[in-house]
């Protein structure tokens, strides 16, 4: 303890989290742990009070480091200026609207990344909470190793849940501005290592109507295509295709842009999926069903 730089760094971006950032700051600081934490919040001056709360939490806690705004950066810049603020040797995110439930999550963790060198980062189950329905977890049936090539085609754990070694950074920060940051940062942290994995839910994953999730454009997502020619560049052995196809299935399944565009970017899908043949088949009926499940 008391050391010159905290053994974990916690990331926490907040944009219009007024409702819910009190919780998820309580629930990190709330961390049984027997080695030095600090919590970096990146609050992209939102518009309502939001950085108050973090104000008030950062004069009273010395482990709390609110970063000064001058502007509003946008999820990519603010995730990146956050994660550089970061000193830890390891570093957690945890997004303003989400928050922990396990107070032994941190030492869990790090305790596995520590006596095992060949995992990169260390993630687990997430309660998926809304008001509208009763909580479920995030994903089932998720191997315990995890590599870049079950990333491929879908979330495998909720970001909430990721505690990873910080060298990862060194193939992160450098990537081009895209929507989805958590996505290219789980593949970044598997480009060094296997990410284990824990089906112990230990988070919780909030979905509510102001929720970046639910209010994408179609315009905001095909930013994430930005990431593909950088992933190969790093990885030359990145399955572009089959990851782009992955990209435009998320960019067509938005609620929020023109039908013939949406159309246009599932039938692109369509089309890179078959660098996957014939497995692609089973995994478009998969994601049928799991949309069909999701709108009942």
């Amino acid at each position: 303890m008391n050391s010159k730089y905290p053994k974990v760094s916690v990331c926490m971006i907040a944009y219009k989290h007024e409702e819910f950032v009190a919780q998820a700051i309580e629930s990190i600081l709330n961390q049984k742990v027997d080695f030095d934490l600090e919590l970096v919040i990146g609050e992209d001056q939102g518009p309502d009070g939001t950085r108050a709360i973090c104000e008030k939490y950062a004069t009273q806690d010395a482990r709390v480091r609110l970063l000064s705004s001058d502007r509003n950066y946008g999820v990519m810049a603010n995730f990146r200026r956050t994660l550089e603020a970061c000193a830890g040797e390891y570093i957690a995110v945890c997004e303003g609207d989400d928050y922990w439930i396990d107070p032994l999550k941190l030492h869990k963790q790090l305790q596995l990344l520590d006596q095992n060198r060949d995992f990169a980062g260390s993630a687990h189950q997430a309660l998926v909470v809304r008001r509208d329905a009763p909580d479920r977890p995030f994903r089932e049936g998720v191997r315990s190793e995890i590599s870049v090539k079950d990333l491929i085609g879908g979330r495998q754990f909720h970001t909430a849940s990721i505690l990873f070694r910080k060298e990862v950074l060194t193939v992160f920060l450098p990537a081009p501005d895209v929507l989805s940051a958590d996505r290219l940062l789980n593949l970044c942290i598997a480009f060094y290592g296997k990410i284990h994995y824990s089906d112990e839910a230990m988070c919780a994953y909030r979905i509510h109507g102001a929720g970046m999730s639910s209010n994408a454009t179609v315009a905001q997502m095909r930013r994430d295509l930005a990431s593909v020619p950088y992933l190969k560049q790093v990885n030359p052995a990145f399955p572009r295709y089959h990851y782009l196809s992955y990209v435009y299935a998320t960019i067509g399944m938005t609620r929020n842009g023109p039908l013939i565009e949406r159309l246009g970017c599932l039938t692109l899908s369509f089309f890179y999926s078959f660098s996957y043949f014939p497995s692609n088949i089973a995994h478009m009926l998969r994601g049928v069903l799991g949309l069909v499940g999701r709108m009942r």
